[in-house]
């Protein structure tokens, strides 16, 4: 049996204490922390964690736009209202404060509007 027909038999059986616990070996960090990303988005995951992960990814060689297109591929697949959650927990963790741009673009309309009139 294949190492990963033998995981697969185990988990199916709810076997975990043997898989669970294994080096994964196929997974270099990158990608492993790219696919905690996605987890993540999928499960509304908490800022913190957002932060945490986003920081291993960007340490394991991933980029601020590889976070952002995991973020926008995994659109289809758990819908956009996790992705519009998700969105401002991924920018403040690598390092843009959504809120505050919008607060500062909103008072920029704000003060053009008032020079127009």
């Amino acid at each position: 049996m294949r190492a990963h027909e033998e995981k697969l038999r185990r988990l199916s059986l709810n076997d975990t204490e043997r898989v669970l616990h294994l080096p994964l070996v196929a997974l270099d960090a990158k990608t492993r922390a790219m696919l905690d990303l996605a987890v993540l988005i999928a499960l509304d995951g908490p800022a913190t964690a957002f932060e945490m992960t986003a920081d291993v990814a960007i340490a394991a060689g991933a980029t601020e736009d590889e976070l952002v297109e995991i973020l926008i591929a995994a659109a289809p697949l758990v819908g956009t209202a996790h992705v519009v959650a998700a969105a401002p927990k991924l920018a403040l963790a690598i390092g843009y404060d959504v809120e505050a741009a919008l607060e500062g673009r909103a008072l920029e309309e704000l003060t053009r509007d008032e020079r127009v009139h």
